[in-house]
């Protein structure tokens, strides 16, 4: 994994942290949760505070998430909201991020010129034991605090305020006066500066989590909760009262009539399938993957056309087994021809190779995290939504085929993340 964290495609974009009453803003913060402060002084962290330096420092990789549910977060500048997340837990963990920073944006900026803010990102459970502990959570709340208490005291200048407002004889209170005095003098005007965050409490829409080796949650209209995860008949989807439907991922075509019909899903699209070019990069990589396999010490970098061409017709039956290599080539033949893209009698897993969400569906970054699913040898999508099933098959590779996929990443994703994401989705870098 050092190659992907020396090209930034692990632990890339992260905030470093050098200052030194940064680092021990960080600490005072790391003790306030009990845990040990770290020797380093030098690290880089994530929006939710969270670096991988120090978790191997302190010996601890979970240090900010120790149960996987009810993450806590430091935050120590406002430019950690546009940061991405590590490892989250649940996928709706970054959304909740973005959106504590920009509803509290000119709190975050004030705090955090003089402490920094911790605290934990409460639900309605505390520790994950079966799924319906996963169901239930329908809305997350921040509990922010301050280390240097500057937060603790603009609550407390506020309740004065409200005292001295109410009570007919605050005004002859000298105590009272005095104290508001010294909190003025810490924390300003609160009445006109926003130094309180005052939207802490968020919706948990549709979101993946890696509990029970990975399950996505759908809230749908209606009140109704659909999940769909890797087992066929798991244990854990059984008699649960909040669940309506539990769906497998080895039964594709369920997943594609659910979403198709939840209107998830946009209708096969050739203007698309022409103009992003993703036929031909799904093609190539589904070549290249059977290369990789089949002959592991192949330098699969230095390979020119000519070359995969040759191999194609040699290995055409072998590479041709499971209706992949065909149906890619005929849609594109389709598509390009300008005809119609009937997939009604195609099978489900191959009609997930050329659909996408919906671009104007608020779900969509979630629905073509679940896509990426049904095309495994589609690395360069998974890296785009689906990191953790990107980092778990990059452990698998064979090494000369890791050359491979760092170079097409950064070299053809990297330089222009918007545009290519716009191309591919007709979205935006959300989790970068």
């Amino acid at each position: 994994m050092e190659r992907l964290i020396r090209n930034r495609m692990l632990y890339g974009g992260l905030l470093p942290i050098a200052q030194p009453h940064h680092v021990e803003r960080y600490n005072t913060a790391l003790e306030a949760f009990g845990l040990p402060r770290t020797k380093l002084t030098e690290f880089a962290i994530d929006a939710v505070g969270y670096s991988p330096e120090v978790g191997v420092d302190i010996g601890d990789k979970h240090y900010l998430d120790p149960l996987r549910v009810n993450p806590r977060f430091i935050i120590l500048s406002p430019e950690q909201g546009e940061l991405p997340v590590i490892e989250p837990s649940f996928s709706s963990i970054a959304d909740h991020m973005r959106a504590f920073y920009r509803d509290n944006e000119r709190a975050v900026q004030l705090l955090t010129l003089k402490d920094v803010v911790y605290g934990e990102i409460e639900d309605s459970t505390y520790r994950v034991d079966s799924l319906k502990d996963i169901l239930s959570i329908r809305h997350v709340e921040f509990e922010p605090r301050s280390v240097g208490g500057l937060l603790e005291q603009a609550h407390e200048l506020r309740n004065m305020l409200d005292r001295f407002r109410i009570a007919p004889d605050a005004w002859q209170d000298n105590e009272l006066l005095r104290q508001m005095v010294e909190h003025v003098n810490a924390c300003g005007d609160i009445r006109r500066n926003n130094l309180i965050p005052e939207h802490l409490q968020f919706e948990q829409g549709s979101f993946w989590t890696q509990h029970f080796g990975g399950v996505y949650v759908f809230h749908d209209d209606g009140g109704e909760t659909v999940a769909i995860g890797a087992p066929k008949n798991p244990k854990y989807a059984q008699d649960q009262p909040n669940l309506s439907r539990y769906i497998s991922l080895k039964s594709p075509k369920a997943v594609y009539d659910y979403l198709w019909e939840t209107g998830r899903l946009e209708a096969p699209n050739p203007a698309w399938l022409r103009g992003s070019g993703i036929l031909d990069f799904r093609i190539g990589l589904f070549v290249r993957a059977a290369i990789a396999e089949a002959e592991p010490e192949t330098d699969i970098l230095g390979l020119d056309n000519a070359w995969i061409d040759n191999w194609i017709h040699a290995n055409f039956d072998q590479l041709s087994d499971d209706g992949v290599f065909a149906f890619l080539a005929d849609v594109r033949k389709r598509a390009f021809n300008g005809a119609r893209l009937k997939l009604n009698k195609t099978a489900a897993a191959l009609r997930f190779l050329v659909v996408r969400a919906r671009h104007d569906h608020p779900e969509r970054t979630l629905v073509n995290r679940l896509i990426s699913e049904y095309a495994p040898f589609d690395f360069l999508t998974r890296f785009i939504v689906n990191k953790e099933a990107f980092y778990e098959d990059y452990r698998a590779l064979p090494e000369s085929y890791r050359d491979y996929v760092v170079n097409l990443v950064t070299t053809t994703y990297f330089p222009d993340k918007p545009a290519f994401r716009y191309r591919m989705f007709e979205d935006t870098p959300l989790d970068e």
